[in-house]
């Protein structure tokens, strides 16, 4: 469903140029859920902004199973890291979840909006609300349902529960797990928290400084088996490793 081969993601700078991603090469097969994962500015959200279209390649290649008989942007939805800066502060529910079904020239808007929002956990009473009468956890719903409702065969997660309490986060891990077997969907989830990776997804990348140092199922990542050091520390990091414990 997706391929990427030899990605470079360059960012101009006041002395020249910096590369966020170097040489990124991956597959995600076709109702699969593969993990990026990784430290902050290691180039794992840009790839995702990559493959949603908002941010151009420099060299290489981006490319995903998108249907013929319709745009390839329908086919890939992405759900932000924030819930709170990725609704429209003046736009109700309703108009967030009608906005994509007019771009695309979706019909039944109504029927659709109805059961988008129960697709996702949230009544009819929601749907006139604005984003600040909702809950972190309901914003992030609204996001969800607002990708799902063009009916996309991919969706890519920015850390989609790193802004949610703990409690809430569970709820949406959930959610989305639910969604995929229901659906059918690809899906690529950014984090760097690998215990989130392993509850949803089968194979996972590793990113550092732009570049991935290793790929693993996710059987390999639960059992310790892993050849790169720095994946070995995002281990430590994930199981509460503190230094000087016990001391």
């Amino acid at each position: 469903m997706i391929e990427i081969d030899r990605a470079l993601i360059r960012f101009r700078t006041k002395t020249g140029h910096v590369d966020a991603v170097r040489d990124v090469s991956l597959r995600v097969e076709t109702g699969e859920v593969f993990g990026l994962v990784g430290e902050s500015g290691s180039g794992k959200s840009t790839l995702l902004r990559a493959l949603a279209g908002l941010t151009p390649l420099a060299g290489g290649s981006m490319h995903t199973g998108s249907r013929p008989d319709r745009p390839a942007r329908r086919d890939v939805q992405m759900v932000f890291q924030d819930p709170y800066g990725a609704l429209h502060p003046r736009f109700t529910v309703d108009k967030t979840l009608r906005e994509p079904l007019s771009i695309n020239g979706i019909g039944d808007e109504d029927a659709r909006i109805l059961a988008a929002l129960a697709e996702v956990g949230l009544g009819p009473a929601f749907r006139f609300r604005y984003p600040h009468q909702l809950s972190g956890g309901q914003r992030q719903r609204v996001s969800i349902a607002r990708a799902l409702i063009v009916e996309p065969r991919v969706l890519l997660l920015d850390e989609p529960t790193s802004a949610l309490d703990v409690s809430v986060q569970a709820e949406i891990l959930n959610l989305l797990r639910r969604l995929h077997r229901e659906r059918d969907l690809t899906m690529i989830l950014v984090s760097h928290n690998l215990a989130v990776i392993g509850f949803l997804c089968q194979r996972v990348a590793v990113m550092r400084n732009g570049e991935i140092v290793e790929q693993l199922g996710i059987d390999a990542v639960r059992a310790r088996n892993v050849a790169h050091e720095y994946t070995r520390r995002l281990l430590r990091a994930t199981e509460g490793y503190v230094r000087g414990q016990g001391a």
